[in-house]
């Protein structure tokens, strides 16, 4: 069970090691690593899934924050993280328009955790519905140089997400194999 909260985690300070400033670095990671915050990235809405082109989860600029509105579904560790690495819409459709905005959900305004949904195994987290309405975010929380950098970001750390769940898996594997032999 601790694989799940140790990918999670990883995978979303992956993203902050790979596209945060120094500063989002400092601020976040000691904080990750010292147990503070317990970390998760939404992706995954209602309706599109996991089509990342398709996001719908608005988020427009208002001076120095962001403004998000939406919502996400099947998120590990939705309902307990602290710490939100968001896929939103920061411009226009298709993939150029998606941007990775961080987000600290602890008494957020306008933050919500829905359904916590059931779920077959790593019951070590949970996975829940996020809704956003009228979220502000300073916009020094956007993961990278520039807005619509998100889907590229997405698709360059997928892979390593892709293997914190294959190895372990595959390891689960072999033992089953060698204790029933």
């Amino acid at each position: 069970e601790v694989p799940a909260i140790t990918g999670v985690h990883s995978i979303a300070s992956h993203y902050l090691l790979a596209y945060g400033t120094e500063a989002q670095k400092q601020r976040w990671l000691p904080a990750l690593v010292r147990g503070e915050h317990l970390a998760a990235i939404a992706m995954t809405e209602p309706g599109c899934g996991s089509d990342l082109k398709a996001l719908r989860t608005r988020a427009r600029r208002d001076g120095a924050h962001y403004v998000i509105d939406g919502a996400k579904t099947f998120i590990t560790n939705g309902a307990t993280c602290s710490l939100l690495v968001l896929a939103a819409r920061t411009g226009e459709a298709g993939s150029r328009g998606v941007s990775l905005i961080v987000l600290e959900t602890e008494n957020l305004p306008g933050f919500r955790v829905g359904r916590v949904l059931e779920k077959i195994g790593q019951h070590a987290s949970d996975t829940a519905e996020l809704f956003f309405d009228g979220v502000r975010v300073p916009t020094e929380n956007l993961l990278g140089s520039a807005e619509g950098q998100g889907f590229f970001q997405l698709m360059s750390q997928l892979p390593y997400e892709r293997m914190l769940v294959a190895v372990p898996a595959s390891t689960s594997i072999e033992l089953a194999l060698e204790l029933t032999l």
